[in-house]
């Protein structure tokens, strides 16, 4: 459970997983009870600094602990964030002067409870061994990485000139949503010795990325997080691509205005989990302005699901073989204005292939399909359902 992969984590059987979930409150009542005798003093310096209750921070570990092993597969998400409070708490103990020793010896006696209530339960419920190795090796390992974190927040802070801290603050505002940013950016800017552009795009890294190992303009702002690392690119248009990063799978969202670097932030890493997903190619960079459809039709996956019956009909109930290149010809027609000799070209066939193709498609549909006012609906599901039937 590495953080490249932690994805990947095998699923636990459904019946377990329950049971973990049914128990996760005692659980966090244990281990924090726990702390809270053993480290009395660390417990009264900790709660309530810089936000992070002890209660809080020991249930969103659980959590994520039990999450990694969902039968879904779930996204890295809750990994990410995992490791974002870690880091922020070991930039709180690094502002206030204090050692992460005893963060270490708290994560360590809550971790003997994951343990032992592990092994309890792994004897009680005749587990197979394999699952009890497994889990407790996983546990252990999300308390390595937790501390990691904590290690590169407190390092960060400490190691940090004035002029590194004024930037971080910057970068932050600037992809902080509408109105949250705590000082006008301008101000924050100035404080910083960054030149405020008139736009900025947002280029998401894959996790594991580190921004420093790459040479990288000074007007560039980076976030060092392993979890979810990313550049803010100002002027983007002028700037140019020659320097951006080569990473395999990172993406740059669209340009924006200064004051809305969220919205390309938030598109940049929809791009990087369709990339994680397989439905997006992992090109050095992939450029969001250059997948519109792709991710324009997985945010609304859900509808265009309904819509796909009424608008293709019969062609779904086809085995693959032969829907697919049904639906792909149709794309590809309808892009190229319903041009057939074009799309022959596109699609490297013959053009009596797309004709035929096409004819198949008007008989199975009663002619209804493709319908000449409904092109841009039919395009985004066709754009749908052949991403998903290419992962």
């Amino acid at each position: 459970m590495t953080l490249a992969n932690a994805q990947d984590a095998e699923p636990l059987p459904i019946g377990l997983r329950r049971m973990l979930l049914r128990q996760v409150r005692a659980v966090v009542d244990e281990m924090e009870e726990a702390v809270r005798s053993g480290l009395p003093d660390y417990m009264d310096i900790a709660e309530g600094t810089g936000g992070f209750s002890v209660r809080q921070v020991i249930d969103q570990t659980v959590s994520c602990f039990v999450s990694l092993h969902d039968v879904t597969r779930p996204s890295p998400a809750a990994v990410v964030e995992l490791i974002a409070l870690y880091e922020a708490i070991g930039a709180q103990h690094g502002r206030l002067g204090r050692p992460l020793d005893v963060l270490r010896d708290a994560l360590d006696l809550a971790g003997r409870v994951a343990c032992r209530r592990l092994i309890e339960d792994a004897y009680r419920e005749k587990w197979p061994e394999p699952v009890l190795t497994k889990l407790t090796e996983d546990a252990f390992e999300l308390m390595s990485m937790a501390i990691a974190a904590a290690s590169r927040g407190f390092d960060d802070v400490c190691g940090q000139t004035p002029v590194d801290v004024q930037r971080d603050r910057l970068r932050d505002a600037l992809i902080a949503e509408p109105g949250q940013a705590p000082r006008p950016l301008a101000e924050l800017a100035a404080a910083a010795g960054w030149r405020l552009p008139p736009t900025l795009a947002v280029l998401a890294l894959p996790p594991g990325d580190h921004p420093q190992t790459h040479v990288l303009p000074p007007e560039v702002l980076a976030d060092r997080n392993p979890a979810a690392p990313y550049l803010i690119v100002p002027n983007p248009r002028i700037s140019g691509r020659g320097w951006l990063p080569k990473a395999k799978g990172a993406v740059l969202g669209p340009v924006v205005p200064v004051d809305q670097g969220a919205v390309s932030l938030h598109w940049a890493r929809r791009a990087l989990d369709l990339v994680d997903r397989g439905v997006l190619a992992a090109e050095a960079p992939l450029r969001c302005v250059d997948h519109l459809a792709v991710l324009t039709a997985f945010q609304s996956g859900d509808l265009l699901e309904a819509a796909a019956t009424t608008l293709l009909g019969p062609l779904l109930e086809l085995p693959p073989r032969r829907r697919e290149p049904l639906l792909e010809t149709l794309l590809v027609y309808l892009r190229c204005g319903d041009n057939a000799v074009l799309t022959a070209e596109r699609l490297h066939v013959h053009e009596q292939t797309v004709r035929y193709r096409l004819r198949q498609i008007s008989q199975l549909t009663d002619g209804t399909c493709p319908d000449p006012e409904r092109h841009l609906e039919t395009m985004l599901v066709l754009t749908w359902l052949l991403s998903l039937e290419a992962r």
